[in-house]
C-alpha cells in the first residue's frame, strides 16, 4: 500500500492510495520529466522499475495490456474529478464522509488500508487539518454512522453516510 500525494507549503494532500498491481508514474510516460507528486510506502512495498521505453514498446504491441492500461487510466482520471470536486466544493463532513467511503469500498476489499493510516493521513486525503477530521470522527461515532476501534474505522451506517457525502 502506497499513499500517492502532492506536497503543499504547509501540508500535502493526500490523492490516492495504491496496491498491488497499480502503476505510479505514468503521467509523465508521453510528457515531460517532472513527476507532479510523491509517493511513500505505508507498508513493506516491492515496486518494479520498468524504464520509459520499455513501458512504451509493450503498449504499442500488445493490445491487452494497452486496453488495460487505457482502463486503469480513465478510472484514476475519473477518480481525481472527484477528489477536485470534493476538495473545492463539499463542507467538512462530506469530504471525510467521501473519503471514510473510499476507504470502504469494494477496492479495499481484503486489505484494510485504516492500520497503515494515521488521522493526519485521513486529514490529507479529505483536504482537512487533523482536528477537523478528529473532531467529525467524534461526531459520526457519536451519531452512530461509524465505530471507531483505535485506528479501525467501521461504516454502521452505510446509507447516512452516503446521504452526508452528497449533501455535504
Amino acid at each position: 500500500m502506497v499513499k500517492v500525494y502532492i506536497e503543499g507549503p504547509d501540508k500535502n494532500i493526500i490523492i490516492k492510495l495504491l496496491q498491488s498491481n497499480d502503476f505510479l508514474g505514468l503521467t509523465s510516460l508521453y510528457g515531460d520529466d517532472v513527476h507532479y507528486f510523491s509517493a511513500a510506502a505505508l507498508k513493506p512495498t516491492r515496486a518494479c522499475s520498468i524504464d520509459r521505453e520499455g513501458i512504451k514498446k509493450v503498449i504499442t504491441e500488445c493490445c491487452a495490456f494497452s486496453r488495460e492500461l487505457s482502463h486503469w487510466y480513465c478510472q484514476n482520471y475519473n477518480m481525481m474529478l472527484t477528489k477536485c470536486l470534493n476538495l473545492g466544493i463539499r463542507q467538512l463532513n462530506g469530504k471525510l464522509a467521501n473519503t471514510l467511503l473510499y476507504l470502504n469500498s469494494d477496492e479495499f476489499k481484503g486489505n484494510d488500508p485504516f492500520p497503515y493510516l494515521s488521522r493526519k493521513d485521513l486529514a490529507e486525503l479529505s483536504g482537512m487539518s487533523m482536528e477537523s477530521v478528529v473532531r467529525i470522527l467524534s461526531k459520526f461515532h457519536d451519531e452512530n454512522i461509524i465505530e471507531i476501534q483505535g485506528k479501525k474505522i467501521r461504516i454502521k451506517n452505510l446509507e447516512r453516510l452516503k446521504i452526508i457525502n452528497q449533501t455535504g
